[in-house]
């Protein structure tokens, strides 16, 4: 069972996850051919501040995958983007602009190097990332490439990387009942961990393009200094063979 291997300074009791921004950049490239642009519609739930919805959009172009979040008035608020090199990721960038937020990761062999580009003089965080970790949009394809392990009742473990908690975080993988889809759920490896990482549940259309994500959001509320997590629903509304995306390096 994968254990959190966290920098020193982080705790468990606020691992929480952006999970819902996993997308579909990368959900229906192969059947499409190529370049991918989908867009959605993700609304907030519960008593949360602030805005209630967000349009998102998210792109595959070439070995690059990102997402966007905005505001009804077209203010971006978040930002994922993350680079593939031979079938697994290579680089990794999270912006949320709202709060100030500007994390990058580099990936090397077996280690990942975490750098806060809104603070400069911070020293970079340095992870042992092994096995099967995923950063950010990778995550759709990646079970994506495990449908049958899925359909046949198997469960699939990976790590995925926090970067806001500059930690790597064990989940697992497994489906619910459905028919004419196949629905996931996803949670932290750890029993101990598990009441502090929100569930997210993610459904795919028969074609096996993502349709739907339930969890924790992209986008947070507050400032910097208390910002606040938001959860809701996902629903992808369109996708077309495109590419046009400007890079966030």
């Amino acid at each position: 069972m994968p254990r959190p291997r966290r920098a020193p300074c982080a705790a468990p009791r606020i691992a929480v996850l952006g999970l819902a921004a996993l997308l579909s950049a990368a959900a229906t490239a192969d059947s499409l051919g190529g370049d991918i642009h989908s867009t959605g519609e993700a609304e907030v739930r519960g008593a949360a501040p602030g805005v209630q919805r967000y349009s998102v959009s998210a792109s595959r172009c070439g070995e690059r995958l990102s997402t966007e979040w905005r505001r009804p008035d077209g203010e971006l608020v978040a930002k994922e983007e993350v680079e593939l090199a031979e079938g697994r990721w290579v680089r990794y960038r999270l912006q949320r602009p709202n709060i100030g937020q500007d994390l990058r990761a580099e990936r090397r062999g077996t280690t990942v190097t975490l750098v806060d580009g809104a603070r400069p003089g911070r020293a970079p965080t340095r992870l042992a990332g092994r096995g099967s970790l995923v950063a950010g949009p990778e995550l759709v394809p990646f079970l994506q490439a495990r449908f049958d392990e899925l359909r046949a009742g198997r469960a699939v473990e990976f790590d995925y990387l926090v970067a806001e908690r500059s930690m790597i975080l064990g989940f697992v993988a497994r489906t619910r009942p459905a028919t004419g889809r196949l629905v996931v759920e996803l949670e932290a490896s750890s029993v101990l961990l598990r009441p502090f990482v929100p569930e997210t549940v993610l459904e795919f259309a028969a074609d096996g393009g993502l349709s739907k994500v339930t969890g924790r959001m992209l986008p947070v509320a507050g400032d910097a200094r208390d910002p606040t997590p938001l959860d809701g629903v996902l629903r992808m509304l369109t996708t077309q063979s495109s590419c046009n995306t400007r890079s966030l390096s």
